[in-house]
């Protein structure tokens, strides 16, 4: 479920600019570290893009003051009557109340009234899903699950999301919290986790866990690294991945060890609900073989072999992390 506000436009707030009609959703992608902003059609085209650092300015208000810049870049040269209105994906968001509450991977901390914040500044019709979510609605519209009707979208990024697609419908629970599956317990009193629990799924499958698996796999090994010497402010998962594939063994084993915890724990996913694939979305995914190879050899050899030949590992087949800006637009033309 998405929850929306509807608050008549106002007149004198539309902006003529241009003659041509084009009707478009904005469209709004909250991460961990990028928070991105798409100007799409309703056939799923995005005509204009925009980003920024999440945490720039490391507040609140410079969320906010980001985010509206941004915006105000992408549609200052679109007649604003021509906006049908926005769509908004988040991580830890009630999309019944229209707020973000609880986010540990964002400076949105306390209980955020996005939905309100939006409509009230641009005067159109806001919608908000879970980020997982509204990759879910991407994929099964645009992307590798189409015409499915049982499927989830995992999004593997500085967090890791769950968006369950069941008969059709989005799995939402009672509040809209479900899908958090980076929190599901992959290592009883492991790792740390942003949320304040030990041992979650995402601290060891998402960018972060990424990285700190590859950290960990140093610090045992006696093979060099080229990334050994690399500060570790400037350590990403981009450039474990690249270092793996120029043959770097330490580098390797990150995305190995990640892929057999996560695999693991899909075994686990597909016993209760049965999908006709799972894909995987998001920048950590972008490595391909590197972790699909250890994630799909986990799941089938902890999977019941009834399950074995009904299930699909799919990449996405959207542009980098464009599932969710694509999902959250459809909330907007649905």
């Amino acid at each position: 479920m998405c929850a929306h506000t509807n608050i008549q436009l106002n007149k004198n707030h539309s902006i003529f600019i241009n003659s041509s009609t084009l009707t478009v959703a904005i469209s709004i992608d909250i991460g961990g570290t990028t928070t991105k902003i798409g100007l799409v059609t309703p056939s799923g085209k995005i005509i204009a893009k925009n980003q920024f650092d999440t945490w720039k300015g490391n507040s609140k208000n410079a969320f906010f003051n980001n985010l509206f810049e941004a915006i105000g870049k992408l549609i200052i040269d679109i007649d604003f009557e021509d906006i049908k209105g926005i769509g908004i994906d988040a991580p830890s968001c009630v999309p019944q109340e229209g707020i973000i509450k609880g986010a540990s991977n964002l400076p949105l901390k306390g209980e955020v009234p996005i939905v309100d914040i939006l409509a009230i500044k641009y005067k159109k019709e806001v919608y908000l899903c879970n980020d997982a979510n509204a990759a879910a609605l991407g994929e099964g519209k645009f992307g590798n699950a189409k015409g499915m009707s049982n499927f989830v979208v995992l999004t593997l990024g500085t967090g890791l999301g769950a968006g369950i697609i069941v008969n059709n419908e989005v799995l939402t629970g009672q509040s809209g919290l479900s899908g958090e599956m980076g929190h599901i317990t992959a290592i009883r009193n492991g790792r740390q986790c942003g949320c304040g629990r030990k041992g979650c799924l995402e601290t060891y499958t998402s960018a972060t866990g990424i990285k700190r698996n590859f950290l960990a796999q140093l610090a045992e090994s006696n093979l060099p690294s080229s990334l050994e010497n690399l500060p570790l402010a400037s350590l990403t998962t981009k450039k474990i991945g690249k270092a793996a594939k120029e043959g770097d063994e330490n580098a390797k084993k990150a995305f190995e060890y990640g892929g057999k915890i996560l695999g693991e724990h899909l075994a686990d996913f597909v016993h209760l609900f049965e999908p006709e694939a799972i894909v995987l979305a998001g920048g950590v995914a972008q490595v391909g073989e590197l972790l699909f190879t250890p994630t799909i050899n986990a799941l089938f050899d902890n999977l019941l072999p009834n399950y074995i030949n009904n299930i699909q590992v799919l990449p996405s087949a959207l542009g980098e992390n464009e599932a969710a800006l694509l999902g959250a637009s459809t909330l907007v033309f649905q």
